[in-house]
């Protein structure tokens, strides 16, 4: 295997980015590195999805047979993950941080001749690391943010798009509209220029996970149950808060810390009915998140990124093959 190569798989949530990634991982001598923004955060389990216990590959009872093996510790085979539980919650970590984490992985796994395969819905994330987005030279300016972090993301997308005419990105998620602002002001530069493609360190592969949209919110609402009910998605924010991180915080990360914290915060909320209404409104914006995450996919692939989409591992597997093993 060639030491450059990197394999990355992308969708939106509730696709089963990581449950493809472990057994490519397991097929092709593999470690996954998150691209997540909040995955990197320690105690933030449940409500970002990290299902740790999905890195566990259950080998097939056929293949133990046929080598031998029938020993209950053989049939599982754990596999190593990165840029996952890096910091705490009250730590601030942005995009230049991510950036140096990823690419230390990379090396890491590539310099032992294993194949890194970056796995995440952050669209920014994966593609910095894809295309090789340097921002080492922009610094935090912590009185800017101060001020910022006051302001509503309505304020922000305003002040944002009257500093740079011509930014056509994300401008939902307030974390990125404040570091856009930020990176802007200091350099002058607009955001398109700043995240130029540097070129790619890597010989990539894109696999992006697709699936109808009716098919992704059903899945989507089917997991937001399951984290509520049963994993303790609201016990996990309760937890969170009660550690030191403040509910502002929590909101910030958004859908599940930011609905959960707000049902949480006001003592009033806390009837079934209103649990019922904070649940529903989770869904919906979960939906929308979902969508937003495909429109940062598509604007990807007409900047020129070839992604290839796929919806099972199948299919997958060959594209995957073909790529380390072309025929000559």
């Amino acid at each position: 295997m060639k030491y450059n190569k990197l394999l990355a798989i992308i969708g939106s949530t509730g696709t089963g980015k990581t449950k493809l990634a472990v057994r490519l991982a397991h097929a092709y001598n593999g470690e996954i590195v998150s691209a997540d923004s909040r995955q990197v955060y320690r105690g933030m389990d449940v409500g970002t999805g990290k299902d740790l216990k999905d890195f566990r590959f259950q080998i097939p009872a056929r293949l133990l047979a046929a080598a031998g093996r029938a020993r209950s510790d053989l049939r599982f085979k754990n596999i190593p993950y990165h840029c996952i539980d890096v910091v705490s919650p009250k730590t601030e970590f942005n995009l230049a941080k991510y950036i140096k984490c990823a690419h230390r992985a990379i090396r890491d796994v590539q310099s032992r001749g294993r194949l890194p395969i970056l796995v995440g819905g952050t669209g920014l994330y994966a593609q910095a690391v894809v295309d090789g987005y340097d921002l080492t030279d922009v610094k935090p300016d912590k009185k800017l943010r101060e001020k910022l972090e006051k302001m509503s993301i309505e304020k922000l997308q305003k002040l944002l798009q009257k500093l740079d005419r011509n930014y056509d990105g994300d401008l939902s998620n307030k974390r990125y509209l404040i570091r856009y602002i930020e990176m802007v002001k200091q350099t002058g530069e607009p955001v398109k220029k700043l995240l130029a493609k540097q070129g790619s360190k890597y010989d990539c592969l894109v696999l992006g996970i697709k699936f109808s949209r009716e098919v992704i919110n059903k899945r989507i609402d089917k997991r937001l149950a399951q984290r509520i009910e049963q994993e303790g998605m609201i016990e996990e924010v309760e937890r969170l808060h009660k550690e030191g991180v403040s509910w502002k915080r929590l909101e910030s990360f958004g859908l599940e810390y930011k609905f959960v914290s707000r049902f949480l915060r006001d003592s009033r909320l806390r009837g079934n009915d209103d649990k019922t209404e904070m649940i529903e409104k989770l869904k919906i914006a979960s939906h929308q998140f979902a969508k937003r995450q495909m429109t940062w996919y598509r604007r990807w692939e007409k900047q020129g990124r070839e992604i290839k989409w796929v919806d099972n591992y199948k299919k997958a597997n060959k594209l995957v093959k073909d790529w380390i093993y072309p025929v000559k």
